[in-house]
């Protein structure tokens, strides 16, 4: 049986933002310099960052790859999205969208 923590803290004023203050226990426990926080709907998660956000982000497009082609096969049957595209192809020239990745 998985034991959960459960926590209860304010919100507080950081110079121009808002934040929360995290336990040391729990910083040392997930040795965190960095966390990724996740808007479920119903609640936020914070986990920590074991990677960048953006390797995070190619992460799920990478596992929600079949549902993302499906969709920009949709797009690319629109006029108008082919025209936006086209428009863009030309101001951006031959680049090479590998060395995204």
């Amino acid at each position: 049986m998985l034991l959960t923590l459960s926590m209860e803290t304010k919100i507080r004023k950081i110079g121009n933002s808002s934040g929360i203050i995290l336990p040391k226990s729990l910083i040392d426990k997930y040795d965190l310099t960095e966390v990724i926080i996740e808007d479920h709907g119903d609640g936020i998660i914070i986990k920590p960052a074991k990677k960048s956000l953006f390797q995070a982000k190619m992460e799920d497009a990478r596992k929600n790859k079949t549902t993302i082609y499906i969709e920009m096969e949709r797009q690319a049957a629109q006029s108008e999205v082919n025209a936006f595209y086209g428009e863009e192809a030309k101001n951006w020239g031959d680049i090479d969208t590998e060395i995204i990745e």
